[in-house]
């Protein structure tokens, strides 16, 4: 007898319950053997479709180890994670495939299936990513831009351009289910007006902390924190006003400090009547990359490099060189005056060779 598919739902709305964004109690569920033949794809995330080279180094790895289980949604078992499992089972001949059946509606599988791409194997491209993240808006309005954020594996600040997009509306009421399960108001000035609060409570807290806290942009922490320690409102245009200078903790105030004005940039000279005018150059926004610790977990999960030798060693070799790439910091006054001269170099060339590291993956990247 099958074991049960476990049901998928939102907790409602209310203090600390927080947007179903997660399952992890569904890794907890008993593997079931499904027959290949009668298992079909879902939701279609990746614009690209099967990854030819993927899909073989998982018919190599299958045959060392077996692959973690699919995950399949009960309602027409439809595959929510595992598409590139399914197919090298298939590969291989299989007759059936280990899985977890989910009892859940079609919005609740596109959560899921976005959670997991983020979270373990092949990676989804950006356009896969902003695509989805457009499909979870379109399902889930009333979520926070961080909230959104955190299943596809985008910014908020990504999440919020593509909302202003999109004819999503603010749910009555004005207000947002955020990552904590409160609900806040996102009128104009609102965030802005949450961090100045926060900041006032927890004079001591981190820019960071605040950020995360408020569920409010860190640019838009620093913003706020230089506007109080200048004494005006925390929101744009805003005016001096009584009480807003706050003492932040020092380790944020040299990121902070505001700069020294400029003196105004001298105008170019007009061009020359048969001259066209100089086309200024808009430079396209770019993404900070993640850090190491915040991926590897999902790395560390990929089967491609969990059951070979060499993705073992790079997982060893990436957790001693890349786990703590700033912590420089604190060491660099440790270095004495007479090995300066010896030390220094050392640190170039490691700072060459992670370079050519890089270059060689990007030639990869494009060759594929």
């Amino acid at each position: 007898m099958q074991p049960p598919a476990p049901r998928y739902g939102a907790p409602e709305s209310g203090e600390g319950t927080g947007p179903a964004i997660g399952g992890q109690h569904i890794e907890k569920t008993p593997a079931q053997e499904l027959p290949v033949h009668a298992l079909s794809p879902g939701l279609h995330l990746r614009q690209g479709g099967i990854n030819a080279a993927y899909l073989h180094l998982l018919v190599e790895a299958s045959s060392r180890s077996p692959l973690p289980p699919v995950l399949v949604q009960k309602d027409g078992w439809r595959i929510i994670d595992g598409l590139h499992r399914l197919e090298a089972a298939k590969l291989r001949g299989d007759h059936s495939i280990q899985a977890r059946l989910v009892d859940c509606t079609d919005a609740e599988a596109l959560v899921l299936a976005m959670k997991a791409n983020s979270s373990h194997g092949l990676p989804l491209s950006r356009a896969d990513r902003v695509g989805g993240a457009e499909r979870v808006l379109m399902a889930h309005p009333e979520w926070s831009d961080r909230a959104i954020a955190s299943v596809t594996g985008l910014s908020a600040k990504t999440i919020a351009v593509l909302r202003e997009r999109s004819a999503c509306a603010t749910p009555p009421g004005g207000q947002r289910l955020g990552l904590d399960g409160k609900l806040r108001s996102v009128g104009a000035g609102e965030g802005r007006r949450r961090a100045a609060a926060y900041i006032h409570a927890h004079p001591e807290a981190t820019l960071r902390e605040v950020a995360r806290e408020t569920e409010v942009s860190l640019g838009t922490v620093h913003d706020v924190s230089a506007r109080l320690r200048r004494g005006v409102s925390p929101e744009r245009n805003g005016l001096r006003g009584p009480g807003a200078r706050l003492t932040l903790h020092p380790a944020d105030r040299p990121e902070d400090a505001p700069q020294a004005p400029h003196p105004p940039a001298r105008p170019a000279p007009p061009p020359a009547a048969d001259e066209p005018a100089p086309r200024r150059a808009v430079p396209a926004p770019a993404e900070t990359p993640p850090a190491w610790e915040t991926v590897a977990a999902k790395v560390a999960g990929d089967p491609c490099v969990r059951y070979t030798a060499g993705g073992k060693e790079f997982l060893q070799w990436m957790a001693l060189h890349a786990g703590d790439p700033d912590g420089w910091r604190e060491l660099v006054n440790a270095v004495p005056a007479h090995w300066v001269g010896v030390i220094a170099p050392i640190a170039e060339n490691v700072g060459r060779e992670w370079s050519l590291f890089a270059e060689r993956l990007r030639s990869r990247q494009e060759a594929v």
